[in-house]
């Protein structure tokens, strides 16, 4: 059957002498319909095969074959093209030839002497016919084109033999197209050895995602991008499937719903796989695929035991060749289509429930023995078998620990259910580490708790370890557990779950209430580190890594803090794990680094990409990245942008469990984003915000240091410094002595003391050589930065005077003027609808004054109106 209805038919016609009489239809070319979605590109592939002996379009029911070529012989393959659509009746060889020379002889230049009027004369119109039209063929000129759409209907053995015999003879007037379900039984390994073959299959055939979007535009629909992706990954730019979706989708109430739930079980797909595909196929073929279809993936083996039969190979194979909805998957390994596989699936579940529970176990049995957990604990949720799940994860949850495939746990600990976590520790404790990777504290203490009323008498060195690990990991997020005891030693475990225990240990020390031992994170660095290596554990070498980083953020290293995010990045990237939520801390460093190196545009593009990354970021990570971000924006001159990111990321963060240094590095980025907006409100509140969290710190000082240099209190900056200096505080971050010595230099030259001021600048300048940090200079007071210039020496630059001449070239460090209390008084009024007599009036003071205040208003936001001053007032942050 022809894949789409043709137009309004005409009469049959009588066909050439001693032929049957031929119904119109069968050589009418069929019509477009109006959703048809032009195929260029494959259009050209055709044009280019004109001078083939033989065209084949081949792919399964619903890939557009019959559209395809009808498009082309309408628009591309000119007026000497004739189409014969096959049926079931053209077994009869009479029928076949007939309707091949009633569509011949009515092609334009096709006179009555033509010998083609004469093929079928021989034998009644039977006989040789194949010799007789191959003759006529020879001798027309120029060629003509054949088309036989849906071959797959001729099944009796003359017609298909003599179709062979024409293809074989190879007339010199004919160039046959053959569009088919199956390949056509044509010698086509031989005519493409020779080149004489142009094929064009269901890869081609397949839509791409703008055929998509044409299609679904076409049929009415306005689905967003996000959308139109998820549609054609579930039908696998398979043609059918997309129409049938958007015949559907036009008729649902909810498109969102329809989409998250569609599958090849939606009614109209169903039918037509039903109808189209499935038909063709004996019963134990269908049996067959029901079996296999539980498995995404499938290798042969697997599909040996799941179907019981030693030739399963040999089996997928051959449906490969006559469907393209089962193809090879690489060697040894067959996959089933999307939509085809979830049909028959749902099919198995709904009519024999017992055989399909049973299949999903075998294959998650076949899986678990070759430790492909992942595939394991999936077959073991869909057999809904909780005792196989619970063995399963007593197996599998380590080494799913290890990698980082927190999703899959966290679905199968759910799976099992609250009573078996309840009364198996093991389980509890697994469901707790899941929490607490995930930032979900109350559903961890909940899961401890749990391990804790279950906990054998006797607990094994494992289970030791693994809760051990789970402790840890919890005071590394500032929970109050009473879990946190080492385990009474590793050498009884196996070395995923000692590597687990060693990493938890190091996170454990780096805690927020900055209490841990540094020296003791290291060893146990050091120790995962070596067993991550000597195991290929890349989750583990990447956060041993990431954590050896936060180490030297913690001792202020600022070198050795970037030298281990790189090496982190790069075991990422060795693994695969980059970008991901295991590679971004050690990104949020680099890009950290790349801000303080003077260069915001690197720094902004590293932060995006992380920010980006397909899995989920834990919150602190994500706030360090947002800050990052904006303190890069505004470094380029997107002051409004950048501070608001700040802003939120700040608020983001709040009173979560965050290093002190983290906190640190947030509140210098923003206020000082906000005193170059001049919003010294909000760096007020970064200030207090900063205190209440890390206390009386270096960098709370150097807050207020930069609220009252602004100002033009020069005198009281410096005081404020002062403690910084004499190392009479402690500091979090390295940078914090370079911005007080800076701090120092400008106080120093504001009170014409150069001498001193040299002595600060010098002191900075080599406090940043020595830590590799060029950012601070470029925002130093205006006469330091004069002074700093003036410094320039003869001879070539050192690389440290070269970065920091690329950091004042790359950095927007002019502040913006800063607003008197008593024009931001007037300033909250400019929005309101009062005049500046009215202003004066609420105000209580003159208008002459209220005039003043309102042209310093707009000199210092660089506006002329009232409503710029407004916009402005907004973008900087300075109205609500």
């Amino acid at each position: 059957m022809s894949e789409v209805p043709t137009a309004e038919l005409p009469a049959p016609r009588p066909g050439p002498a001693g032929a049957l009489r031929v119904p119109g239809r069968k050589t009418a070319v069929p019509e477009l319909p109006p959703e048809f979605v032009p195929r260029p590109g494959l259009l050209d592939r055709l044009d280019e095969a004109r001078a083939a002996q033989l065209v084949v379009v081949s792919a399964p029911a619903g890939y557009g074959k019959t559209l395809l070529l009808a498009d082309w012989v309408r628009h591309r393959a000119g007026p000497r093209t004739a189409w014969v659509s096959v049926d079931a009746d053209d077994d009869d060889p009479r029928r076949l030839w007939s309707a091949v020379l009633a569509a011949l002889t009515a092609l334009p230049g096709v006179g009555p002497d033509s010998p083609l009027r004469h093929a079928t004369e021989a034998s009644g119109g039977t006989g040789d016919v194949v010799d007789r039209l191959g003759e006529a063929l020879d001798v027309l000129d120029p060629p003509v084109h054949l088309v036989l759409d849906d071959l797959q209907e001729l099944t009796a053995r003359r017609p298909v033999r003599d179709l062979a015999r024409l293809a074989a003879r190879r007339p010199a007037g004919l160039r046959l197209v053959l569009s088919s379900r199956v390949d056509p039984p044509i010698a086509l390994p031989r005519l493409r050895l020779e080149g004489r073959l142009h094929e064009t299959r269901a890869d081609r055939l397949r839509f791409g995602m703008d055929d998509t979007v044409t299609l679904l535009s076409k049929a009415g629909l306005d689905l967003s991008t996000e959308q139109v992706a998820l549609l054609h990954t579930r039908t696998e730019g398979w043609v059918a499937g997309l129409r049938l979706a958007a015949l559907a989708l036009r008729r649902s109430d909810d498109p969102e719903a329809f989409l998250v739930e569609f599958s090849g079980d939606e009614r109209s797909i169903a039918e037509y796989l039903t109808g189209e595909i499935l038909s063709g196929l004996a019963d134990d073929a269908q049996d067959f695929l029901r079996a296999v279809s539980v498995c995404s993936v499938l290798p042969t083996a697997l599909a040996v035991e799941l179907s019981g039969r030693p030739d399963a190979g040999h089996v997928l194979d051959e449906m490969g060749h006559e469907t393209a909805l089962v193809e090879r998957a690489g060697p040894g390994e067959h996959r089933v289509h999307t939509l085809l596989r979830s049909y028959l699936r749902a099919n198995l579940h709904r009519h024999r429930p017992a055989l399909h529970r049973h299949l999903q176990t075998v294959a998650a049995c076949w899986w678990a023995e070759r430790a492909e957990h992942l595939h394991a604990l999936r077959h073991a949720e869909q057999a809904g078998d909780a005792r196989v799940l619970t063995q399963l994860l007593h197996r599998s949850a380590v080494p799913l620990l290890v990698s980082g495939e927190l999703g899959a746990l966290r679905r199968t600990v759910a799976a099992v259910g609250t009573a078996a976590r309840s009364a198996d520790p093991w389980l509890a404790v697994v469901s707790a580490i899941v929490h607490l990777e995930e930032r979900a504290l109350p559903a961890a203490a909940a899961e401890l708790q749990h391990a804790r009323h279950a906990w054998p008498s006797t607990p094994g060195p494992e289970l030791e370890a693994l809760r051990s690990s789970a402790g840890l990991l919890a005071r590394s997020l500032g929970l109050p557990i009473d879990a946190t005891a080492p385990a009474p030693g590793t050498d009884a475990v196996e070395p995923e779950l000692e590597a687990l225990l060693h990493v938890s240990r190091a996170a454990a020390e780096l805690s927020p209430d900055g209490h841990g031992d540094l020296d003791v994170a290291l060893a146990a660095l050091d120790r995962c580190a070596a067993l991550a290596t000597v195991h290929d554990l890349g989750r583990l070498e990447v956060q041993s890594g990431t954590l050896r980083a936060a180490v030297a953020a913690a001792r202020r290293d600022h070198r050795g803090m970037v030298a281990a995010a790189e090496v982190a990045v790069a075991a990422a990237l060795r693994h695969g794990l980059h970008p991901s939520r295991w590679s971004a801390d050690a990104e949020a460093v680099l890009a950290y680094a790349d801000l303080l190196d003077g260069d915001p545009s690197g720094s902004r593009t590293r932060s995006e990409s992380a920010l980006t990354a397909p899995d989920t970021i834990p919150p602190e990570t994500a706030c360090a990245l947002h800050a990052v971000h904006g303190a890069a924006l505004a470094d380029e001159g997107e002051r409004s942008r950048g501070a608001a990111e700040l802003q939120a990321a700040r608020r983001e963060l709040g009173d979560g469990p965050a290093p002190p240094a983290l906190r640190a590095a947030l509140g210098v980025l923003e206020h000082r984003a906000a005193l170059l907006q001049g919003n010294t409100a909000v760096a007020s509140e970064v200030t207090g915000w900063l205190a209440g969290h890390v206390g009386h710190v270096g960098e709370v000082l150097l807050l207020q240091a930069w609220t009252e240099a602004l100002a033009g209190r020069h005198e009281a900056a410096r005081a404020a410094v002062a403690p910084i200096r004499a190392a009479a505080v402690p500091v979090l971050l390295p940078d914090t002595l370079i911005e007080a010595h800076l701090v120092e230099a400008e106080a120093a030259l504001e009170s014409d003391d150069g001498a001193q001021g040299r002595a600060a600048l010098g002191t900075a300048l080599a406090v940043g050589e020595s830590i590799g940090v060029v950012r601070p200079f470029a925002f130093a007071g205006e006469r330091t930065r004069r002074l700093l210039a003036d410094r320039a020496r003869p001879g070539p630059a050192t690389t440290f005077e070269t970065r920091l001449a690329a950091a004042r070239g790359a950095v927007r460090a002019e502040p913006a003027a800063v607003l008197s209390e008593r024009e931001l008084v007037v300033l909250a009024l400019l929005p309101s609808l009062l005049s500046a007599g009215e202003i004066a009036a609420e105000l209580t003071v003159s208008v002459n004054t209220v005039k003043s205040h309102i042209r310093s208003i707009y000199a210092k936001l660089s506006v002329s109106t009232r409503r710029e001053a407004v916009r402005q007032a907004h973008e900087r942050g300075l109205l609500a």
